[in-house]
């Protein structure tokens, strides 16, 4: 009798994001786009984890707030939080994350059934599919096609002293309290950035990020940048020249931290604390190495925005003279005057390698 074929399961691909210190997986192929979080407007007889809806592009999003969605009290809105906007069920719903952290497979059989507890457990526990192992973090795994279904009536939290906003978005009339004017200002300026349709009119835009640096903007273009992580304490690297601060393990690989605040002429940082965009440097011409991810120490990434080119001023002679193809240009951001870098050129400088010969 010839052997039966062998029944296996195809792998899942898995969105992997953080939410105030915990992980959560969502399947990738539900994820559209993910944007930095917007300021909502507030929407009438919604459940209280919908905190608001805003537009993208002509298209009205919800946003769901899971920690209200699982009964906890809200989240301390920040600038760099993120909506994953998802598509469920023909319809579009955004979900708030810390940080969005990784695309992943993993096979059916690593996942495991979620906990089961007593028939006391609240409804809303139907949002989670499972958990699953990803390095040395257990991932929850939640089945995102059931947020745009209602939960039960959820009781009032009180562990925090906090309740759970009524029913009706309330919470998003007091959409991130604690937020100072100039970020109740960026969160607008998002809703009304994503609002728009780009239209043939509007001709080309730059993606930038838009980081801090010793008290001064600089923009940065998305397409230079692979992600953006939180760094503490790089390791130091001994015999190494003072731009560059140490190593950092990102998942497993270790990359170089540089502080390109000399080469800005702005004061080295004192401390190695605060963020990290991570790009990749090209080496060949100079190691024949070919491309390697560098890291780029700096204060706060503040914002993601889409700047009109002809919106883009030329750069004042004396740095044009200074940067040449560094700087490509001025443009206004909150209140102040922004230098968009080139960071591909910034970091071809080559000052930023390290003589090994003895």
């Amino acid at each position: 009798m010839p052997d039966m074929p062998r029944l296996t399961c195809s792998p899942r691909t898995l969105l992997i994001f953080d939410l105030n210190g915990a992980r959560f997986g969502v399947d990738a192929t539900l994820v559209r786009e993910s944007v930095w979080l917007p300021e909502p407007t507030p929407v009438e007889e919604a459940p209280p984890h919908i905190i608001g809806i805003f537009s993208l592009r002509g298209q009205i999003v919800p946003i769901t707030d899971l920690s209200l969605r699982f009964g906890h009290a809200a989240l301390h809105y920040r600038l760099s939080d993120q909506i994953l906007v998802l598509e469920l069920e023909n319809l579009l719903m955004g979900l708030i994350v810390s940080e969005v952290i990784e695309v992943i497979e993993v096979s059916a059989e690593a996942i495991q059934p979620p906990p089961k507890f007593d028939d006391e457990t609240p409804h809303h526990a139907h949002l989670v599919a499972g958990e699953v192992r990803v390095g040395d973090d257990l991932v929850t795994l939640l089945d995102a096609n059931q947020l745009a279904h209602l939960p039960s009536p959820l009781p009032l939290s009180t562990s925090s002293g906090q309740s759970t906003p009524p029913p009706g978005g309330e919470g998003a009339l007091h959409f991130c309290p604690q937020a100072t004017p100039q970020e109740h200002a960026a969160f607008r300026a998002r809703a009304k950035a994503l609002m728009e349709a780009p239209t043939e009119e509007d001709g080309a835009r730059l993606s930038l990020a838009v980081v801090e640096l010793g008290g001064e903007y600089f923009g940065i273009e998305l397409q230079a940048v692979q992600e953006f992580c939180d760094i503490a304490h790089p390791s130091p690297i001994p015999c190494c020249p003072p731009h560059i601060l140490g190593a950092v393990n990102l998942r497993g690989n270790l990359l170089t931290l540089l502080d390109v605040r000399g080469a800005l002429n702005l004061p080295r940082a004192v401390q190695c604390s605060g963020k990290a965009v991570i790009a990749r440097a090209s080496t060949t011409l100079r190691t024949g190495i070919g491309e390697q991810l560098v890291g780029v120490a700096v204060d706060e990434v503040h914002d993601v925005v889409y700047l009109r080119e002809e919106a883009l001023q030329a750069a004042p002679s004396a740095l044009r003279e200074q940067h040449g193809a560094e700087i490509k240009g001025m443009a206004s951001y909150a209140g102040k005057m922004m230098a968009v870098l080139d960071l591909p050129a910034l970091l071809a400088r080559e000052e930023w390698i390290v003589n090994e010969s003895v």
